[in-house]
């Protein structure tokens, strides 16, 4: 694999992993439980032990000329095979997704949580449907349906879903009661206020993670991951430019240089690309820069206004490709 790939894998890896996005608030003591399950905000359903998370807010990606092609244009077509599946679409029916990852004694698993407008007996349905053996039950006043090691859940309010395993399912459940520390206290909220997602200008997608073995080793073979590296976090602003900005964490100074060095090295050969130029998505990289500062790697990536269209255009092209490749009709949460 060329530096060109690895670097263009890693970026993936660690931006794609990533009204207005809710933004993690201050970090404050979690109450030892509450009177009912609190799901105001998506973050509330993530338990702290959570290793990674993507949060991404649909009505500002849905809005913005920069993505409204990508969220509501080439996919549509396919609305009712998702409400047979799912109960729901995702496109129109949610406002916001969080997929969140865990690593815990070698083991990993993911949740999804789904803000939106949901029916319950269409989700219920949709699951049952699918899902051979399938049964309908509760879990503190949360409706849940699983079997064959998945699981739905849809809070009482109407407005929150939660697709997972039964473990993971419940363990949202328990974090929206209090029950458990929610990810607002812990390491991925801390990267979030680092990364200024707790300010008045919101993200509309943030994504936030530790670098654990589990994702070292799934990396291995596509992306060597320093060893030193040890969080990572990525926000994407959507005005009449885009931004993007995104950090690494390393053990010492020295260490963050050497992979800032690295990195800007490999960035450079991206640029050079001929086929990425070819294909018209050199604005990708070009304004891309990295940088050192202490025991952290800064970069950053602004595409300007001029170029959107024409970008936008071969993005989504690229995705329905590799979208009819794998014979799916859109990717899902």
């Amino acid at each position: 694999m060329t530096a060109c790939c690895r670097l263009s894998v890693l970026v993936a890896l660690v931006l794609a992993a990533c009204g207005e996005l809710p933004p993690p608030p201050p970090a404050t003591p979690v109450p030892a439980s509450r009177t009912a399950p609190d799901d105001s905000d998506a973050w509330n359903l993530v338990p702290r032990s959570a290793s990674s998370l993507a949060d991404l807010d649909l009505v500002a990606l849905r809005a913005s000329p920069w993505s409204r092609s990508l969220v509501t244009g080439g996919f549509v077509e396919d609305r009712e095979e998702r409400q047979r599946v799912f109960g729901y679409d995702i496109f129109s029916d949610a406002d916001r997704v969080v997929v969140v990852g865990a690593d815990a004694a070698g083991a990993s698993s993911q949740a999804t949580v789904v803000v939106g407008r949901f029916d319950a007996a269409r989700v219920g349905g949709a699951f049952t449907a699918a899902t051979p053996g399938a049964k309908a039950t509760r879990w503190r006043d949360c409706a849940l349906w699983e079997g064959g090691g998945r699981a739905v859940a849809l809070l009482p309010s109407g407005h929150t879903l939660v697709q997972g395993t039964p473990e993971t399912a419940r363990a949202a459940i328990d974090a929206a009661w209090g029950l458990v520390p929610d990810v607002h206290g812990g390491p991925l909220g801390d990267l979030a206020r680092e990364l200024g997602a707790a300010d008045s200008r919101r993200p509309a997608v943030l994504i936030t993670l530790l670098v654990t073995d589990e994702m070292r080793a799934r990396a291995a073979g596509f992306v060597e991951v320093p060893p030193e590296m040890r969080r990572a976090a990525g926000r994407l602003d959507l005005g009449a430019d885009l931004e993007l900005a995104a950090e690494a964490v390393f053990d010492a100074a020295g260490l963050a240089s050497a992979a800032a060095a690295s990195w800007s090295a490999q960035l450079g050969e991206l640029k050079q690309n001929r086929m990425l130029r070819i294909m018209g998505l050199s604005p990708l990289v070009d304004g891309a820069t990295l940088a050192a500062a202490g025991a952290r790697v800064h970069g950053r990536l602004r595409i300007p206004e001029d170029k959107r269209e024409a970008l936008g255009e071969r993005v989504l092209l690229l995705l329905q490709a590799v979208a009819r490749q794998r014979g799916q009709p859109a990717p899902q949460p």
